[in-house]
């Protein structure tokens, strides 16, 4: 049976009449659906997936607005295997506020591991609907892959030196998977499911036409997506570019150091900020060198460590490598290292405090953020295969610095199958693509993007200046021209509004 098109209309009362005793929540936001109508494809090869079925449920509070509603989508389990199995994942929609914009958009968290779902808790309403697609293990369905094992060394690791910090992170790791060995949806757990996942979701929700968004490890779903496209996929934005073709064991080193350098660079061109570090990167060096030689340790209470106690944070080479790389994530805050790595080479406890704890809170949140069996069962399957498993060597300046455990060394205890060898290679298709990036980005360099849209003939690339890892959230231009390429992938982008950048509040914390 065809779908039968319709108007954007929200769900029907069945799906309604589930909210339960929630009176306020809002319904999810779908299109009218035939029963077991599949969407017919609109792309030359895109694959006609089964649409999911989908039980409107309560948000968890910390999502619950009147304009978010929050699912749980039943699909294939591993449709490529077509055993007949099944796999819950959650959802949440919010509605867009233009009733004409008809193109909704599916959005796609980070990680491996980072819950979509969580980014509709403050990614601001668009005049689109967004579709927040969990990753297997995440949000709130049932099946739940955080390793509390890990989650309860994490300030234990921040106290330790570098051997003895992946020795107990190592431990946790290994503990959690042993708990977690023989789970079926883990082991089904892969990027390419994924994509199914999001394929089957927006046919159980009916819509006929979409675009996906990725930001980060989202960005290789996006991949996958654009590799296999199911019905409906008239377009990705690539926020962030993770390609599937990435040596996840020596590319951090490459792309902190790029990172950094677009930092002291953009110092550089400040009067200010050069008074404030006149030599950004090799002033870090320098530092990295000293402390390796003799750590500093800042004690922290539990209300500035964000722990349930104190705790003596081993300022170290390799950790100050680490909690620099953590903040380049994000330019609020990378405006304050060069004036803080000043402080710390002339001894400035004030200085150091300053890194101490917002290093630490930025550390204990990147792991809370993710599920760590999520991550290692898509890590272990689809990466491990095509990283070369040489580690970096200390001798390299900043980015070599920045801890790396290479995946052969973590894999192991996750037993996970090899990815065929499709999953590693570039990505070719003629859907047009946005590729975005920021120029300190130190995960996700603007030149992944580059590369990936050599084989996108219809990619548009975005790189604005002063931005960290993932540049659409928060800023009114790269909103624009997002909402652009919703409305009308193929039309010619205005990217104009991206060429001034953003320039960096330089300033001393």
């Amino acid at each position: 049976m065809n779908l039968r098109l319709a108007t954007a209309v929200m769900v029907t009362a069945v799906l309604a009449a589930a909210c339960g005793d929630s009176a306020t929540a809002p319904p999810l936001v779908t299109t009218t659906v035939a029963d077991g109508a599949v969407p017919t494809p609109t792309t030359p090869g895109a694959e006609a997936l089964a649409p999911a079925a989908i039980t409107q449920v309560d948000c968890p509070p910390a999502i619950a607005t009147d304009i978010v509603a929050c699912g749980i989508a039943e699909g294939a389990l591993d449709p490529a295997a077509g055993s007949g199995a099944t796999a819950s994942i959650s959802i949440a929609t919010m509605a867009g506020y233009d009733v004409g914009f008809r193109t909704p958009v599916a959005v796609l968290q980070g990680g491996p591991g980072g819950a979509s779902s969580d980014l509709a808790g403050f990614f601001p309403q668009q005049p689109f609907t967004q579709v927040f697609v969990d990753q297997r293990g995440t949000g709130f369905a049932s099946a739940d892959f955080d390793c509390p094992e890990f989650d309860g060394v994490i300030p234990d690791l921040v106290e330790r030196d570098g051997e003895r910090s992946r020795e107990l992170a190592a431990d946790a790791l290994d503990a959690c998977a042993e708990r977690l060995a023989g789970d079926l949806l883990l082991d089904a757990t892969t990027t390419q499911n994924h994509a199914f996942d999001v394929g089957q979701v927006m046919a159980g929700l009916g819509y006929d036409r979409w675009v996906a968004y990725g930001v980060s490890y989202g960005t290789t779903i996006g991949f996958e997506l654009l590799r296999q496209p199911p019905a409906g996929l008239v377009g990705t934005v690539l926020d962030g570019v993770y390609p599937p073709d990435l040596d996840v064991d020596t590319s951090v080193a490459t792309a902190a150091q790029r990172s950094i350098d677009a930092l002291g660079a953009a110092c550089g061109r400040s009067t200010r900020c050069a008074d404030l570090n006149p030599d950004v990167a090799l002033g870090l060096d320098t530092l990295i060198f000293e402390l390796d030689e003799s750590p500093r340790i800042v004690t922290l209470s539990a209300n500035e460590s964000g722990f349930d106690r104190e705790v003596d944070v081993r300022l170290d080479g390799a950790r100050l490598a680490e909690f620099v790389f953590l903040l380049l994530y994000n330019e609020s805050l990378a405006r304050f290292l060069p004036a803080t790595l000043a402080g710390i080479a002339d001894g400035d406890p004030d200085a150091e405090r300053w890194l101490a704890r917002v290093g630490t809170r930025s550390f204990a949140a990147a792991y809370n953020a993710n599920r760590e069996g999520t991550y290692f069962a898509v890590q272990c399957h689809d990466r491990l295969p095509f990283t070369s498993g040489e580690p970096v060597g200390r001798d390299g300046g900043f980015g070599a610095a920045v801890p790396v455990e290479p995946l052969r060394n973590l894999c192991p205890a996750w037993e996970q199958g090899e990815a065929r060898a499709i999953a590693g290679t570039p990505v070719s298709s003629n859907l047009p693509t946005l590729l975005l990036s920021g120029t300190v980005d130190p995960i996700t360099p603007s030149t992944f993007a580059a590369a990936a849209a050599d084989l996108l003939p219809n990619a548009t690339t975005v790189i604005q200046d002063g931005r960290g890892h993932g540049i659409w959230f928060g800023n009114s231009c790269i909103a624009g021209i997002v909402q652009q390429f919703v409305a009308d992938p193929l039309r010619t982008l205005d990217t104009s509004c991206a060429d001034a950048g953003v320039p960096f509040d330089w300033a001393a914390p």
